[in-house]
């Protein structure tokens, strides 16, 4: 059984694949905890995966858990090529992995052009064609990151997230709630009409807040890229080789 580990800005998820698919997973505050590896489970694995976009720090202290544990790790990064799968960056390796491994599992899922949305720290969009084409996506903030960032710019100090989201609020802490949601919804929504995809993936810790708010209707799938972990696992394992991983 493989461990995948998605080291994110804020989390960690993990989960158990045997034969590409997801048999357990798990997530992992890491902010005030140190030794969050001691959380990850360590009975019948074989090797150890993981895709990060976080600090340094945390591939160091996951590398010193795979030592003590004597397992392989495997450091996945975006390729150029995965199955059927194009990278449609001109430099493959500068796409985010967090992004790579979800087209990856989008991809895998069904058939016909879908649309990918990952809303956490940041949201991002990506867009895979019937073929297989990955055709780009786009960066923003999220909903806490925009409010993160209108304290920081401005005096405005909301003692409180509201959890009713009106159009037209009628005090500054519903306002600023109301207004970062709109943004990200209206961002997916625009994506969605139109660029029309057949399918639309909705991802990230912010999923289930913007998810039932949207025109249109979006599967949630709260492990994509941990299932695109799995999915690459799988096939490393079948050509008997890991293509142009790192080995800690």
């Amino acid at each position: 059984m493989n461990l995948l580990v998605d080291i994110g800005n804020t989390r960690v998820k993990w989960g158990l694949a045997r034969d590409g698919v997801l048999a357990d997973t798990g997530a992992i505050w890491r902010e005030g905890s140190p030794d969050w590896t001691s959380a990850l489970p360590q009975a019948d694995i074989r090797a150890i995966y993981v895709a990060t976009v976080a600090h340094d720090s945390a591939l160091e202290a996951l590398t010193g858990f795979a030592r003590r544990s004597g397992l392989a790790l495997h450091r996945v990064t975006s390729q150029a090529r995965s199955g059927d799968l194009v990278n449609g960056y001109a430099e493959p390796e500068r796409l985010g992995v967090d992004r790579w491994m979800a087209c990856i599992a989008a991809q895998a899922r069904g058939q016909g052009t879908v649309l990918v949305a990952d809303v956490g720290t940041a949201l991002t969009l990506d867009w895979v064609d019937a073929d297989g084409a990955h055709g780009g996506g786009l960066i923003a903030p999220g909903v806490n990151s925009m409010r993160v960032a209108l304290r920081r710019a401005t005096q405005l100090r909301p003692t409180h997230t509201p959890d009713e989201h009106a159009w037209l609020a009628r005090d500054t802490d519903s306002a600023i709630a109301a207004g970062t949601l709109r943004c990200a919804i209206a961002l997916l929504d625009a994506a969605a009409a139109e660029l029309l995809p057949e399918r639309l993936l909705l991802t990230g810790g912010e999923a289930t807040l913007v998810a039932p708010r949207l025109a249109r209707p979006w599967q949630v799938a709260p492990h994509l890229v941990l299932e695109g972990l799995a999915v690459h696992a799988e096939r490393a394992s079948r050509a008997g080789h890991v293509v142009a991983e790192r080995s800690e």
